[in-house]
């Protein structure tokens, strides 16, 4: 197709959906127009290639898919630094040096839950779309994704095949959320674990030196 047909399609489509939204602004829909625009916009190469490359329903799901994830890792990620403040705060008024990590350890459990959550609930939406027929498959599938690994033969059928960079784009999102959120809960940890070595050191001084001066 040459540059001046796709000029005439776009001019066409542009007129279609114009005249369309004419009517719909004077309250005089008729059917026929929207009809019209809409088989305008179908038959531009930008929209057939588009639709092509990402089709709407693996747009669509993959969208609310996405969002629902996000709002799941979030949920997460508010109740693991709410618990790690908590467990923290009897901490810093008696600072310890070794029990600062066991809170720290709880806290990379519950993330690593919140992942094995996220990929359920992955694998739970393949299966309620029929897309994967077995829930073996479907969570082999969905975690190999999820996490970028790529491992495995398993495909989705044509029709669902972009599915899959937005189930990896969730997991990149999700594993760059909870690496920010595992610096922080070191960082919190070792604060407390400073303090504790810090009070140590003061009363070793302390006893070896009761005057508060050192020897001359």
């Amino acid at each position: 197709m040459s540059k001046h047909e796709v000029a005439q399609e776009l001019g066409a489509a542009a007129i279609a959906a114009v005249q369309a939204a004419s009517s719909a602004a004077s309250g005089a829909v008729n059917e026929s127009t929207v009809g019209n625009a809409v088989q305008a916009l179908e038959h531009l190469p930008v929209y057939q290639s588009l639709n092509a490359v990402m089709p709407a329903p693996d747009l669509f799901f993959g969208a609310c898919m996405l969002i629902l994830i996000m709002l799941v890792h979030t949920a997460g990620m508010r109740f693991i630094t709410n618990r790690l403040e908590f467990r923290l705060k009897p901490l810093r008024a008696k600072p310890s040096t070794w029990r600062p990590d066991i809170v720290m350890s709880g806290s990379v459990f519950f993330l690593v839950a919140v992942h094995l959550l996220e990929i359920y609930i992955w694998s739970a939406a393949l299966m309620w779309m029929e897309l994967v027929k077995d829930w073996s498959v479907a969570g082999f599938f969905a975690a190999n994704t999820y996490t970028t690994v790529g491992y495995g033969s398993m495909v989705l059928s044509k029709e669902w095949r972009m599915l899959a960079p937005i189930i990896a784009m969730s997991g990149l999102f999700t594993f760059g959320w909870t690496g920010s959120v595992l610096v922080e809960i070191v960082r919190r940890c070792q604060e407390v674990k400073n303090a504790a070595w810090k009070i140590r050191e003061e009363a070793t001084h302390a006893r070896k030196h009761p005057t508060g001066k050192p020897p001359g």
